[in-house]
């Protein structure tokens, strides 16, 4: 029998289709969320550190080394500071267990941005602060930087949220997938198609688009200079509820791990 897989009813997937209706997936499938308790292998070292201690962005990060070694990955939450499901997910999966490798998760990135429910904080729009071939531009993204570098990671996965449909709404890029050249952008996407999108949402499936390692954004540059597997992951408010961006979420953030091999998960109950 499969360790450390919790499943969860398709039904948790609500997404409300019309004012004052909320509809839910048909059928019995049920898709696998996260894994949260130890394996065979023992329990998982956690340590907690303080980002830019003693300034207005002082923030926290987890570090959650598994018993056998692997790959690191890092999970940003809260880089635009309304986007409550990124954030939600990141403090949960501070209290996942990887099976190997080592899993740094950051759930309030723009820590100022996250309390006062803004998506910028007090230096502007975060995830615009990673330029190419030059430091970050300011104080906050200088020492989110820094522990990037520190922790050098295989792999990047920064969770958000949109208001809209990739190439629905052409100002916003929601239910899509950005990915470094390297990662397994296409794979997760379907993934989440099968797991996630009832058929009455056909606009909702997820967009797979490779990035162009050029821009300022956070991902970008983690792939740019650490040649990091890198994800910007984007669900909707576009006719969701906050518990089905939750989830689709929850488990996007599951299947980047399963995929870079810091889980096992299986679909056994």
């Amino acid at each position: 029998m499969r360790r450390r897989t919790i499943l969860a009813a398709g039904s948790a997937l609500a997404g409300t289709v019309a004012a004052g209706f909320v509809s839910q997936p048909s059928g019995d499938h049920r898709l696998l969320t996260a894994a949260r308790e130890p394996g065979d292998a023992g329990e998982a070292n956690t340590n907690t550190e303080r980002l830019l201690p003693g300034t207005v962005h002082e923030t926290r990060l987890h570090e959650i080394d598994a018993p056998r070694d692997g790959p690191t990955a890092m999970v940003f939450g809260g880089i635009h500071g309304d986007e409550r499901n990124g954030i939600a997910v990141a403090r949960e999966i501070t209290e996942w267990h990887p099976d190997a490798g080592t899993l740094v998760v950051v759930p309030e990135t723009d820590r100022v941005a996250v309390e006062n429910d803004e998506r910028e904080g007090v230096d502007g729009n975060l995830n615009r602060h990673f330029p190419a071939d030059r430091e970050p531009v300011s104080e906050l993204a200088r020492g989110i930087w820094d522990a990037v570098e520190t922790h050098d990671p295989d792999v990047v996965l920064d969770l958000h949220r949109s208001l809209g449909i990739y190439d629905f709404h052409r100002q916003y890029v929601g239910q899509a997938v950005f990915h470094s050249p390297d990662a397994h952008g296409d794979a997760l996407a379907d993934a989440l198609d099968d797991d996630s999108v009832p058929w009455y949402l056909p606009f909702h499936r997820f967009t797979a688009r490779e990035t162009d390692l050029s821009g300022p954004l956070l991902f970008q540059k983690a792939a740019r200079e650490l040649e990091a597997s890198t994800y910007l992951f984007e669900t909707t408010e576009f006719l969701l509820d906050q518990p089905t961006r939750n989830e689709m979420t929850r488990l996007a953030a599951a299947r980047v791990l399963e995929l870079h091999g810091l889980l096992e998960t299986g679909g056994d109950a």
